[in-house]
């Protein structure tokens, strides 16, 4: 059926043209019109035939034929003159007509009905006047002329056929020659013999009428069914088709119809199409259409819109033929183009998107050509690699990537060329336009045409600095153990050792030098570098020279025995210096090698470009040195007594981590002492079983994946892994391990390098504990008790209900803590805490929140009396006496209570109108108040205090004491704390607490700092002067360092004074120090020269990472800490710990709230540099200091500042 129809349209292998279309649709070879079809042509709104023959030329022949033989035969017949005359007259008047009626047949409106009729009636008219004029002098000759006459005429007017009413003229022009016929037959009285055989010619040419219409019938009939079947299909194809004639609607498809909305009656009463045109068209398409319809020259395709019925813009793509049959007739061809326009915005805006995303991503993105050339590159790419887009578009990614890393990255572009991946991500090493190495997590994939045919790569570079500097210093150290372990002595092993530390640490050469103890001297033993660049005569002049203590690079860590950088070689004049300049070498650093206190060597690492140390390096190298150092020693006395085999067996035995050789299929084949101590096997048990034996059930499956990468496949797997190891008795630790190939003979064998990291994990929990719980009680503290709060408001919310919140202070405790000493106060608050914890609900949470301030958040009360009854439980239970040491003291509370959310639906507003509530209890007695809105009157006696307290710095109502600092190896002052009271005229002498938090909320506390650090240097001044050593130190506000005010204050300061800048330190709290926006603060003041301390250390937030970057100078135990040295063995951990780091990274370390003799003894056996408290010295005045330093300035000066 579709080949059928498609056959008959003509296109059975391509799509319709349309000029094709155009010709289909121009109408051709009807010959003439028929009755029954004029209803048929009205139906369908097709455009009607063509003319059978070229009727204006016919009918004009024809015309002229009849009109000269009937002036003749009326001449010949001589008529009187009279008649001849009145012939002429109308014969005159039939030529001028006939001219008239062949000019309209040749015009467009000759198929007008409404010119048809009076046409032919003036014709028949006419010719009745003519023929009946001179009808009785034509005798026979009259039938005939007659019958011709109107058979030309009706010849003329077959114009019918192109009228819709082509019926009812055919049928009125056969009657009308009929009546004429007998009018004339009637009048004339001809015989009968030519009335007959006339006739007969008359019934002749109707016959031939009626087979004419028949044969225009079935042609027509054709037509229409060929024409209608081409807009049936054509509707079926989707594309919107029409006729428009003089820019009006003709006839369209169904597809053109329903993409308008309008219906088919609606867009032919339309003036022009031209207004469904959007109205910014408009003008356009009207001008076009003059054009097109002038013949000039418009483009046949163009975009425009549509405003469909319901207003909506449909996008169309118009393309218009002419119709040769009708001058003003266009063939309009209309595709909706909304869905293809969509997709061209989408993809626009996606391309705009992709742009933004690409030129703002913080990862490094590149595209290259096949080869790695690059052609475009973000700007963190730029960043990433140091140089500028334009210097890399002449650059390939093999250019800058690290030489030992060019072949990886070679070999995945050849695989994804080659189809086997489609993209692949490695970790690499490019090289920066200065020199340096930078890792980076490189993920690239090979761009494909939808041909499959490769177009591009794309990468995406993600740098990986920091966690690649954390594993190489984590590798550094486990390729120096593998080097050990695997060795059977110092000489093997110190190859190994040299080129683990370059390797991993990426330097060029080291080298290894050892002390002669005889003749105290330190000489060159052996050297290791990796291949390229010549440096052979910088490797000889090593044996040539040997260094006493002091001398060079190896005298000087010898002499020092700590770490000696010497990041740029080009000032050094010395013969090494010159030979490693000379050689392409430009930074050296060096590390002593120790046997516990004892230097026995140095390793000096060596690389191209100028490099200084920095703190992990010194922590990883430290570590090398002594495990280096240990390894020595420990040959240098096994070397006489064992082979090959027994010395790596005692390295085994004598590490602390266990280690355990495994060979390829897994199977462990020895362990040494630390694996059957730590896991609670024999080694005869251990051996020949699979190795995940030791591994935790849950942990083995990602165990054995690591296994198989490492043993089977050989991949290298850096860094140390963590898992879960499991004991012989099926207990459960954390377990860190890392498996390193070696070669033992012909045999390829594994270690597995095992270590507990229970401790470190469990002092992490600590830490973290810590951080959220306050050291004396164990209660949370302000960080968790402000977590909870908010998770309770979002619970109340939640579920509508509500809670409470209570403030609680207790009473006296100033006085009970002045009078009998802060460890009997913080014992007080300890017995305190039990009380509270026992008539509270588990659901309840208390917290300390500093001082004598605790905090209750009950949240399962359904009233405010369930609150009520809480405070009252509290203070019921604070009433008996405690038993503190051997006495007994009594205190009590006071306690302000805030609802939610009745008081107040956020923190803030809580705990504020809670405290409003508590100092309203505390100014009644003590007791329990809730909190009422007049309360909040209570409040402007702080305000007044406040403008008090404005007031007081120039009356001269504060004052300096100072705290001793003292050395806990000599007993020697060298530096005080300066501490501000307050004189108040009226409430006496005041600590800082009581007016330093409100100088912070109103910003008093910028005037209030100046004046302290003037006062303090003022008097610092006045000890120099009198030769006392001596320096100072004060606390300063976080909202000093957040308002960036502090430096400056400093700066004049010590300008003013002209004091050294050492002797100023600073302390600030470690939570504020951690904070990122104090780091430029504190560099800026670090820059000034002035020393910084990190107060109550262990009680913050610290990275240990971020505490190596902060340019501190000393740290200050927490007195929390220090006061339960004598009863708290975590808190004498924690204290070893806190000295232990702080020595690490070169610190000073101070203790404060030193109480009693058994903490004192912990922190000299800790190494604690100097230590503060009541026990060697409570804050006093200016005098009293003066008297305390005169009293030991006969004391030989003490190196104090080591670690500066």
């Amino acid at each position: 059926m579709g080949r059928r129809l498609f056959g008959e349209l003509q296109f059975p292998a391509r799509p319709l043209s349309f000029c094709g279309l155009a010709k289909e649709l121009s109408v051709s070879t009807a010959p003439a019109a028929d009755p029954l079809f004029g209803a048929a042509w009205a139906a369908i709104g097709l455009a009607r035939p063509t003319r059978p023959w070229t009727l204006p030329v016919v009918n004009g022949v024809a015309v002229a034929a009849i009109i000269g033989a009937v002036a003749y035969r009326i001449w010949e017949a001589r008529p009187p003159a009279e008649v001849l005359r009145e012939e002429a007259i109308l014969i005159g008047i039939g030529v001028v007509f006939a001219a008239v009626a062949v000019w309209l047949k040749a015009s467009p409106r000759g198929s007008s009905l409404l010119l048809q009729l009076p046409v032919m009636a003036t014709a028949t008219v006419l010719t009745v006047l003519v023929m009946g004029t001179a009808g009785r002098w034509l005798g026979d000759d009259l039938p005939p002329l007659a019958a011709v006459s109107f058979a030309t005429i009706f010849l003329h007017f077959e114009v019918g056929l192109h009228s819709r009413q082509f019926g009812y003229v055919f049928g009125i022009a056969i009657l009308g020659l009929g009546v004429l016929w007998v009018y004339a037959v009637s009048q004339l009285m001809v015989s009968l013999g030519t009335v007959v055989v006339w006739t007969l010619v008359l019934i002749g040419l109707g016959i031939l009428a009626m087979l004419t219409s028949r044969a225009v019938e079935r042609d027509l009939g054709v037509q229409v069914e060929r024409q209608s079947s081409l807009l049936a299909t054509l509707s079926d194809l989707g594309e919107g088709l029409l006729i428009t004639e003089n820019g009006r609607f003709v006839v369209g498809n169904d597809a053109y119809v329903n993409l308008t909305g309008y219906t088919r009656d609606q867009l032919t009463a339309m003036p022009s199409l031209i207004e469904l045109a959007p109205p910014e068209d408009r003008e356009r398409l009207s001008t076009n259409l003059t054009k097109r319809l002038a013949g000039g020259d418009v483009p046949a395709r163009y975009i425009s819109a549509i405003i469909n019925k319901s207003g909506s813009r449909v996008e169309v793509e118009v393309a218009i033929h002419r119709v040769t049959t009708r001058r003003n007739q266009l063939l309009t061809l209309v595709s909706d183009i909304s869905e293809r326009k969509r997709a061209e915005t989408a993809e626009r805006e996606t391309e705009t998107r992709f742009r933004i995303l690409f030129e703002q991503a913080q990862a490094g993105m590149a595209f290259t050509s096949l080869d790695g050339h690059i052609t475009t590159v973000n700007p963190a790419f730029c960043d990433l690699v140091g140089y500028s887009e334009a210097e890399l578009r002449t650059l390939s990614l093999l250019d800058i990537t690290h030489p030992d890393d060019v072949g990886a990255l070679r070999e995945a572009m050849q695989s994804m060329l080659a189809g086997e991946e489609e993209g692949r991500r490695i970790e690499k090493r490019y090289t920066r336009k200065n020199g340096e190495h930078v890792w980076v997590d490189l993920t690239m994939r090979l761009v494909r045409s939808t041909d499959d045919k490769p177009l591009y790569f794309q990468t995406v570079a993600v740098d990986i600095r920091d966690r690649k500097r954390a594993e190489v210093l984590q590798a550094a150290r486990f390729a120096v153990t593998q080097a050990l372990v695997t060795s059977p002595g110092w000489e093997k092993a110190a190859p190994g050792v040299l080129e683990g530390l370059c390797r991993t640490l990426d330097w060029e050469l080291a080298e290894y030098w050892e002390v002669d103890v005889n003749r105290e001297a330190m000489h060159f033993v052996t050297s290791w570098k990796r291949p390229g660049r010549d440096t052979t005569a910088y490797e000889a002049s090593a044996s040539q020279v040997t260094y006493r203590r002091g001398e060079g690079l190896a005298g000087r860590v010898w002499e020092a025995g700590a770490p000696v950088a010497m990041p740029d070689l080009a000032g050094d004049t010395s013969v090494r210096s010159g030979a490693a300049v000379a050689v392409g070498l430009h930074g050296i650093v060096g590390f002593p090698v120790r046997s516990g206190r004892r230097v026995v060597g140095m390793i000096s690492l060596h690389t191209w470009a100028a490099r200084d140390l920095d703190d992990g390096l010194v922590a990883v190298m430290n570590d090398v040195g002594s495990q280096t150092g240990e390894f020595v020693e420990r040959k240098r006395a096994e070397v006489a007594l064992q082979d090959s085999e027994k010395r790596m067996r005692s390295v085994l035995d004598n590490v602390s981590d266990g280690l355990a050789t495994i060979d390829p299929g897994g199977i462990i084949e020895s362990a040494n002492p630390a694996v059957t101590k730590l896991f609670g096997y024999t080694e005869e048990e251990l051996t020949g079983q699979q190795s995940d034996v030791l591994i935790a059930t849950t942990h083995r499956s990602a165990f054995d994946n690591y296994l198989q990468r490492r043993l089977n496949l050989d991949i290298p797997v850096s860094g140390a892994h963590e898992t879960m190891g499991k004991r012989k008795n099926g207990s459960l630790f954390p377990l860190e391990f890392v498996v390193s190939s070696m070669q033992v003979g012909p045999r390829h064998l594994f270690i597995a390098t095992l270590r507990d990291i229970s401790e470190r994990k469990a002092h992490t929990d600590a830490l973290e504990y810590q951080a959220l719980h306050d050291a004396l009680t164990g209660l949370p503290n302000r960080s968790l008790f402000g977590d909870r709060l908010r998770q309770a408001l979002l619970a109340a919310r939640r579920n509508q209900k509500m809670f409470g919140v209570l403030l609680l202070d207790l009473d006296r405790f100033k006085d009970i803590n002045d009078a009998l000493g802060h460890d009997r106060g913080d014992s007080l608050l300890q017995e305190v805490t039990a009380r509270l914890r026992g008539v509270l609900r588990a659901t309840d949470t208390i917290a300390r929140l500093g001082g004598d301030e605790f905090a209750v958040l009950t949240t399962d009360a359904k009233h405010p009396e369930d609150v009520i009854a809480s405070a009252r439980k509290i203070i019921a239970s604070l009433e008996g006496p405690f038993a503190i040491a051997d006495q007994m003291v009594e205190t009590g509370a006071s306690i302000g209570i805030a609802m939610y959310p009745v008081h107040g639906d956020d923190p803030g507003t809580l705990l504020r109108r809670a405290d409003v509530a508590m100092y309203v209890a505390k100014r009644s007695g003590g007791g329990y108040a809730m909190y009422q809105p007049e309360q909040e009157a209570q409040t402007l006696r702080r305000s007044g205090l406040a403008g008090e307290l404005r007031r007081s710095i120039p009356q001269g109502e504060l004052v300096l004491h100072y705290q001793p600092q003292v050395t806990l190896a000599t007993g020697a002052v060298h530096t005080v704390e300066a501490l501000v009271r307050w004189n108040h005229p009226r409430d006496g002498l005041m600590p800082p607490d009581r007016f330093i938090p409100m100088a912070e909320e109103t910003g008093i506390i910028h005037p209030l700092t100046a004046w302290v650090i003037d006062s303090a240097l003022e008097q610092l001044c006045k000890w120099l002067n009198d030769g006392l050593d001596v320096s100072v130190s004060l606390n300063v506000s976080p909202r000093n360092i957040e308002d960036h005010s502090l430096e400056e204050m400093v700066a004049r300061a010590l300008g003013n004074f002209k004091v050294e800048p050492n002797r100023l330190t600073l302390e600030i709290t470690e939570g504020v120090a951690m904070a990122a926006a104090a780091a430029k603060a504190l560099h800026r003041l670090h820059e000034i020269g002035v020393r910084l301390a990190l107060d109550d250390f262990g009680t913050g937030y610290s990275s240990l990472l971020y505490l190596m970057r902060l340019p501190v100078n000393e740290i200050k135990i927490d007195r929390s800490f220090v006061s339960a040295l004598a009863t708290d063995p975590d808190s004498g951990a924690i204290v070893r710990s806190a000295v232990g780091l702080g020595h690490n990274l070169g610190l000073r370390v101070v203790a404060e709230g030193l109480q009693d003799r058994m903490a004192e003894a912990v922190l000299v056996e800790a190494g604690c540099d100097a230590a503060q408290g009541f026990l060697v010295g409570r804050p006093v005045e200016a005098g009293e200091i003066t008297a305390l330093l005169t009293g030991q300035s006969g004391l030989a000066p003490q190196a104090d500042q080591a670690s500066l």
